[in-house]
């Protein structure tokens, strides 16, 4: 599963993502382009200094090495994929060449429907896929949602934000 930057925040849908992954319940995989794009925005959108948003890339890369797409299977190949965005046809050629399966997005007009398809990829909202999720697997997903939570310094009634 490749999680296109914009579904990467809010933070507890990438740490219910990384959750699930590391429990194994999905396949978690990334670029260094994804990496380096949710630093982009997430420190324009002054949601994280830089310094914090390298330090999340960082734990990525340490914790998810065998998931990272390798650029030799895509970085060539991006001028195939239809599309004006160019992060977004990197993000579908490393989809489409480097083995993903699924794709998030909330944007899914800009990425080409037809070409993911034809190369097995099926492109969903993370909203959709995650709680297709819930339904097909309900205990392993509470379990990773369980370790979310646990991870959230909150008391009931209590935001994380002033």
């Amino acid at each position: 599963m490749f999680v296109d930057a914009n579904e990467l925040f809010p933070f507890s849908v990438m740490d219910l993502v990384l959750s699930l992954a590391e429990d194994l319940l999905i396949d978690f995989v990334w670029t260094d382009e994804l990496l380096e794009e949710w630093e982009r925005v997430i420190v324009r959108e002054g949601t994280r200094t830089p310094e914090t948003a390298r330090s999340v890339s960082a734990a990525i890369r340490r914790f998810f090495p065998t998931t990272h797409i390798d650029p030799t299977t895509y970085r060539d190949r991006t001028q195939e994929v239809p599309g004006r965005d160019p992060d977004d046809r990197v993000h579908a050629a490393a989809c489409a060449f480097g083995g993903a399966t699924v794709l998030l997005t909330r944007n899914r007009r800009d990425f080409p429907r037809e070409f993911l398809t034809e190369h097995g990829v099926i492109v969903s909202s993370a909203d959709d896929y995650l709680t297709g999720l819930l339904h097909r697997q309900p205990v392993a997903f509470g379990c990773g949602a369980v370790g979310v939570r646990a991870a959230w310094p909150c008391e009931l009634g209590v935001g994380l934000l002033p």
